[in-house]
C-alpha cells in the first residue's frame, strides 16, 4: 500500500458523486461459504474522519494507512453438526477474566440471509491457584452447545433495511474454591445482546489496494449498534461479589459496540469498517478496510481523452487563481494533487472543470505537476508554472 503524506481530513473529503442507485445484497450476491478466508488491513486512525450517512455519497479513503493485518477464517462443519442446517464455523475465545474459554460458532447460510445458529465448546479445565491461593482450585467447563438463533445478515438488504435481533447465552462451568466449601458448583455466565443493524447510507467508496487506488466501488453503508450485559449465577442464584472479585470478573457489566460496516455485491467480507467509541459515531477507535484480491484498482485512462483535453491557464501562473477547461466544455467534478518535479505530493484539493481554483496559492516560483482525477478513477496530469 501507498502510505500518503496527506491530512486524511482532506482526503476523506467527498468529490460529488455520479448519479446512481442504491446496490441490494441478496444470497446471489453475498458468498459465505464454507472455507472463506477474510483478510483485512488494520489502518492508523489519526487524522481519520468518520464517514457521513446519507444518499447517494462518495467515501474516499484511499489515504488509509496499513499498520498490521488481520485474518478471518471459516471452515467447513464436520458431516453431523452439532446445530442441523450448520452451513460453516469458525473459532472465538470467551474471556473469563483473566481465563480464555475456546469455542466455535456455527452459522447457517440460506435465501433468507446468514444466521448464527449457536456456539459449541469442547471440555476445558482451569487452574485458579494463581487467583485463590490454592493449587486445588479450578474452573471446569463442560463440554456444552450454546443454541441461539439471530440473524447476522439478513436478504435483501437495501436502502431502508432495519435489523433488530435479541440474544440470551449461557455458558456454565463448574467451580471448586476450597477456602468456600465449594466443590464443582455450577457457575453459570448469562449474556443478554441486544443489536440493531440499519442501512444509513449508499454510495460509493474508494480503499488503497496493493497497486495503488481501489476503484470507485458501490457500497451500502451498515450501521451496527451492540449492547451486552453480563451476569453471573452461582448455584441458581447471582454470585457473590467477593467471589467475582477472585475470579477477577463483575456482576451486570455492560459493554457496547458502534460500528459502520460497508458491504459490496460479489463479497460477504465488508469493504471497510469504523468503529466508535460512542453511540454519538464521531470518534474513531478503529478502521479496517478490505485486501481482498478481487477489490479492484483504478485503471489510469487519460482523463483528457474522456473530456475532449484538458487544460490549465493561465500557465504560466504568477499570482491568482488557476481554472481547468475541459474540451468539451464540461462541468466536472475532479480531485487535484499538485506534486513537484519528482512526483511528491504538495497539495490536495478538488474542484470543477471551468471553475477557479486557488491550489497553488502559497507554493513558491517553480514547475508543478497537477494530478486531475475524474469522479470514475480517470487521470490525466498537467505542467503548470508558477512564477
Amino acid at each position: 500500500m501507498k502510505a500518503s503524506l496527506l491530512p486524511l481530513g482532506l482526503l476523506a473529503t467527498a468529490l460529488s458523486a455520479s448519479a446512481q442507485t442504491p446496490i441490494t445484497i441478496t444470497q446471489a450476491n453475498f458468498p459465505a461459504l464454507p472455507t472463506t478466508v477474510e483478510q483485512y488491513s488494520r489502518a492508523s486512525i489519526t487524522g481519520v474522519t468518520p464517514p457521513t450517512t446519507g444518499a447517494n455519497q462518495a467515501w474516499d479513503y484511499r489515504a488509509l494507512s496499513a499498520t498490521s493485518q488481520l485474518t478471518n477464517t471459516y471452515n467447513a462443519p464436520p458431516s453431523q453438526p452439532v446445530f442441523a442446517g450448520t452451513t460453516r464455523t469458525f473459532n472465538y475465545t470467551l474471556a473469563l477474566g483473566p481465563l480464555t474459554v475456546q469455542g466455535k460458532v456455527h452459522q447457517a447460510y440460506t435465501a433468507t440471509g446468514l444466521t448464527g445458529l449457536g456456539s459449541e465448546l469442547a471440555t476445558q479445565r482451569f487452574g485458579l491457584g494463581a487467583l485463590t491461593g490454592s493449587p486445588t482450585d479450578s474452573l471446569v467447563v463442560p463440554a456444552q452447545n450454546v443454541p441461539v438463533s439471530v440473524p447476522v445478515f439478513v436478504f435483501p438488504t437495501t436502502v431502508g433495511t432495519v435489523t433488530r435481533s435479541f440474544q440470551r447465552n449461557g455458558t456454565y462451568g463448574l467451580l471448586t474454591v476450597g477456602l468456600v466449601g465449594l466443590s464443582r458448583v455450577p457457575l453459570r455466565l448469562v449474556q443478554r445482546i441486544a443489536i440493531v443493524d440499519s442501512v444509513a447510507g449508499w454510495g460509493t467508496m474508494r480503499i488503497p489496494t496493493s497497486a495503488g487506488v481501489s476503484t470507485a466501488i458501490p457500497v451500502l453503508m451498515r450501521r451496527q449498534r451492540s449492547i451486552e450485559v453480563d451476569s453471573f449465577y452461582l448455584g441458581g442464584q447471582p454470585a457473590p461479589a467477593a467471589l467475582l472479585q477472585v475470579l477477577g470478573v463483575q456482576q451486570g457489566v455492560v459493554s457496547s459496540d458502534y460500528s459502520d460496516n460497508f458491504y459490496r455485491a460479489g463479497s460477504s467480507q465488508s469493504l471497510a469498517e469504523f468503529g466508535y467509541t460512542s453511540a454519538t459515531y464521531q470518534t474513531l477507535n478503529a478502521v479496517v478496510y478490505s485486501r481482498e484480491a478481487s477489490v479492484l484498482t483504478a485503471t489510469r485512462n487519460a482523463l483528457a481523452t474522456e473530456l475532449g483535453g484538458l487544460n490549465a491557464y493561465p500557465n504560466p501562473l504568477a499570482n491568482g487563481p488557476l481554472t481547468l477547461v475541459a474540451g468539451n466544455a464540461s462541468r466536472q467534478p475532479l480531485r487535484l494533487t499538485v506534486r513537484d518535479v519528482l512526483g511528491r505530493p504538495l497539495a490536495t484539493a478538488t474542484a470543477i472543470t471551468g471553475e477557479s481554483t486557488t491550489i497553488l496559492n502559497g507554493l513558491p516560483a517553480g514547475t508543478y505537476l497537477l494530478e486531475a482525477e475524474g469522479a470514475a478513477g480517470a487521470r490525466s496530469t498537467v505542467r503548470v508554472v508558477r512564477e
